[in-house]
């Protein structure tokens, strides 16, 4: 393998791991934030959610 060839390889090696990082990151971060709301939006829509007033019956 010529010099030229090898280096294109190393780099593309190292931005192939540091773009995977970044996806793994934001993935857990998604998933992170996802998983911090479930609780109080299913709160919000019982209305349990403090700041929510009950849901009023409409006649």
């Amino acid at each position: 393998m010529s010099d030229g060839l090898f280096a294109a390889f190393d780099i593309g090696l190292v931005f192939a791991l540091a773009f995977g990082l970044a996806l793994w990151q934001l993935v857990a971060v998604r998933r992170s934030i996802r998983r911090d709301r479930t609780p109080r939006r299913t709160a919000q829509l019982r209305g349990l959610a403090v700041g929510l007033r009950p849901p009023v019956a409409l006649a």
